[in-house]
């Protein structure tokens, strides 16, 4: 388990749903979001250890994003794949 959260960000709410129940059941201590500013407003609490950004996120808030976590030391992944794929995908960033 990462010590800080694990925050994700898309635009479409049925896959949102599947990454919500795999990362649970997974174990893993993940929130879903797909509004930006609410994405924002929790990011400014410092508490992030890595967002990932679903392949549907338009280029905009995806740039603005990354520029962001970049600036703060959070680890940013931009997962284009299924939900199935993205908890062995987080194991491998967070190492």
């Amino acid at each position: 388990m990462p010590d800080g959260s694990i925050y994700f960000f898309g635009r479409n709410a049925a896959m949102m749903a599947l990454v919500d129940q795999q990362l649970k059941a997974a174990g893993l201590d993940a929130e879903g979001y797909m509004d930006e500013q609410l994405l924002m407003a929790q990011l400014d609490l410092g508490k992030a250890q890595i967002l990932v950004i679903g392949g549907g996120v338009e280029d905009e808030p995806r740039a603005r994003l990354r520029s962001y976590c970049t600036d703060h030391d959070i680890l940013m992944l931009e997962h284009f794949g299924g939900p199935a794929q993205l908890v062995e995908t987080i194991g491998s960033v967070l190492g």
